[in-house]
């Protein structure tokens, strides 16, 4: 039994005394920008933060959403037991999945503006019975992602202070909960930009004083010196034991078992959606792809500096499992990322490890609180229970959703825990259930030929054959079916790659068996999405079909989003990695020089982006909110859409509003 790091406080601390200062400083900033910038807490405005998001909040909402406490405790597991390549395999197999949803959410705001979820296209386009499928993949996705989220925090929280899982589990979503039912998405926006900031500044400081200032390493050369005597001493899995080596096959499995079940995790979350929804219709391609080359850098970074280093200095004697080695348990439970910046920056650098860990936990967590309740308010409750919904009624239901969901999240993270499940095992299990929804979700937006009977039949056959063949290749590769073969990796292929591909074939030939006597027709995809009657003309605006020329200038752009993301996939997955895994090539001292060095600038540019782009362009609403503030200039009063009510137009609000003036 390895004593913990740090005392309990530390955990109560981060969870509780911390939890609760950022709450109240997202709800002071929500009610400012209410007061002073005219942000109205309309239904609109809670669920789609007014669609008038810019690139650089959706380039951080990428990255802070993206960066769960697996990219952190993941990404260091896999390094902490393949080596350099390790910390590869994660950022490269998950940045694809950005990269590729960058194009889908584009056609998102093509397509359908005006909707509030991805399942809401999915009803329009298909109907109720699709609509039903599809809620089973988006919420599937939903509830097992913000457990996933809760349970590796917890666990990361509890094995570094002793802290009580259950206690982590059930008290973390408290004060997310209290700055999302204020503020809404809009406040999600804000939170994953400070967010992000801070996680950067820590990975920054991890990186710069782990190979340049640190007593213990303080060199990229005396790494690599400490990586290859620890291949003697304690050798990877890899190629001649080396911990910088680019041949290991279980990694290379592991990539592409990450690769095709990570695709569920952004292309059937409603999170995900939802915040591509929440855009300006330009920004919303440009803004994830920038996330998505952002975020890469937190994994590579942050792995090669902290797992790294916890190999290199596990023979020390303050080691914390010294004299013997990290066991495979606590390697996958993520430990070989805290106990490595404990080895270079002390307690501090345990403590700035949970505090990212907590970052990363709360600020995903804010997204899917927000993802689940758009779900049941305008999927469940407006369309099947009360369709003439009032604003005020959806806002109720709303905060009812967020608030339960916090509760259930942390239940689920609890049962989980009792089960022996991991963040790496539910990883590799979502693909096989929830991966058929990929294609689903994808062709509903691309492929005018797609039928309601194959969006209703295919995904869910593929997700009975994708089970029945983890099952099978369990018992025929390992001998048995339980949770630890499910888990291993030959299964776990077959499993994701029979329901992600299951998924397209059979939805195409259900079409091209029983076609429909016409093409699906887009362009009246976006008449079919209305607002709430509390909502504003300008996001009345916002929801109305974008002009034939917008949307030709933006099928252009999704023209070569779509090629820019094969580009990115081939080079990440397959030029780039393939040729050194074959040749078993083990860096060289001048390669992994080139290689830190390359991640320093990287970082840099990508912190500094994230940073300060945002505020570059929120410069004119900082400016007018500052002139509010001191009184030289008046607060705006926005015109609510009682069009809807009065049977009136938006254009005529503006005509009635000009003329009171």
């Amino acid at each position: 039994m390895v004593e913990p790091i740090l005392e309990q406080a530390y955990g109560y601390c981060f969870i509780l005394a911390l939890g609760f200062i950022f709450a109240v400083l997202m709800i002071v900033i929500t009610k400012g920008l209410e007061k002073f910038n005219g942000e109205i807490q309309d239904s609109e405005h809670f669920s789609t933060a007014s669609r008038n998001i810019k690139t650089g909040l959706i380039a951080s909402a990428v990255v802070s959403s993206w960066t769960w406490p697996g990219t952190l405790l993941t990404s260091s597991a896999m390094t902490g037991k393949f080596g350099l390549y390790g910390g590869f395999v994660y950022g490269s197999a998950f940045t694809i999945q950005i990269t590729f949803f960058a194009v889908l959410a584009l056609e998102i705001k093509r397509k359908a503006p005006g909707a509030h979820t991805i399942l809401e296209i999915i009803k329009v386009r298909f109907g109720k019975y699709s609509h039903w499928v599809a809620m089973f993949y988006g919420l599937g996705t939903n509830v097992i992602i913000a457990a996933m989220l809760l349970l590796g925090g917890c666990q990361a929280i509890a094995a570094t202070t002793g802290m009580n899982v259950v206690a982590a589990a059930l008290l973390l979503p408290v004060g997310v909960w209290g700055y999302t039912v204020t503020g809404g998405l809009k406040s999600t926006f804000i939170s994953d930009w400070i967010h992000s900031v801070m996680i950067y500044a820590i990975i920054s400081t991890m990186l710069y004083v782990t190979y340049c200032s640190s007593d213990r390493i303080g060199s990229i050369d005396k790494m690599y010196d400490l990586l290859t005597e620890a291949a003697v001493t304690h050798p990877s899995s890899g190629y001649e034991g080396s911990w910088l080596t680019w041949h290991n096959k279980s990694a290379m499995f592991s990539c592409w078992n990450i690769a095709t079940g990570g695709f569920a995790t952004v292309f059937t979350d409603p999170s995900y959606t939802t915040k591509a929804i929440s855009s300006k219709p330009k920004s919303a391609m440009i803004g994830y792809f920038l996330g998505g080359i952002c975020w890469m850098i937190i994994p590579l970074a942050l792995s090669a500096a902290s797992a790294l280093s916890s190999v290199a200095l596990m023979n020390e004697p303050d080691f914390p499992t010294y004299p013997d080695t990290l066991s495979i348990t606590l390697t996958n439970e993520g430990m070989p990322m805290i106990y490595g910046m404990f080895m270079v920056l002390g307690k501090s650098g345990a403590a700035a490890a949970i505090c990212m860990v907590w970052l990363a936990a709360t600020s995903a967590t804010s997204a899917e609180l927000i993802g689940f309740s758009s779900v049941v308010t305008y999927d469940i409750y407006r369309t099947y229970f009360k369709p003439e919904a009032t604003g005020k009624e959806l806002i109720r239901v709303s905060h009812t959703c967020v608030s339960i969901f916090a509760i259930l999240m942390g239940a689920v993270a609890v049962g989980f825990n009792y089960a022996g499940i991991t963040v790496s095992w539910i990883i590799t299990f979502i693909g096989i259930i929830l991966g058929p929804g990929v294609f689903a979700f994808t062709l509903a937006l691309f492929w005018k030929k797609m039928t309601p009977l194959s969006m209703t039949v295919g995904p869910p056959i593929a997700t009975i054959v994708a089970i029945i063949g983890w099952c099978v290749s369990a018992k025929t590769f390992y001998g048995s079916v339980d949770k630890d073969t499910l888990g291993d990796d030959y299964s776990c292929a077959v499993g994701n790659f029979v329901g992600l591909f299951g998924s397209v074939i059979l939805i195409v030939a259900i079409t091209y068996i029983k076609p429909m006597e016409h093409d699906y027709d887009f362009s009246t995809m976006a008449q079919q999405f209305t607002p709430g009657d509390d909502a504003t003309v300008e996001e009345a605006e916002e929801m109305k079909a974008l002009s034939g020329e917008d949307s030709i200038t933006l099928g252009r752009w999704s023209f070569w989003g779509t090629i820019i993301s094969f580009v990115i996939f081939f080079i990440l997955c397959i030029i780039f990695p393939i040729p050194m895994y074959c040749a078993n090539y083990i860096s060289s001292r001048a390669f992994f020089r080139g290689w830190i060095v390359v991640m320093m600038i990287w970082l840099m540019c990508a912190a500094l982006f994230i940073t300060f782009y945002p505020i570059w362009e929120s410069r004119d609403m900082i400016y007018r909110f500052i002139q509010i503030m001191s009184g030289k200039k008046e607060a705006p009063h926005p015109e609510l859409l009682s069009a809807q009510a009065t049977n009136t137009s938006a254009e005529e609000v503006n005509i009635e509003s000009e003329i009171k003036k």
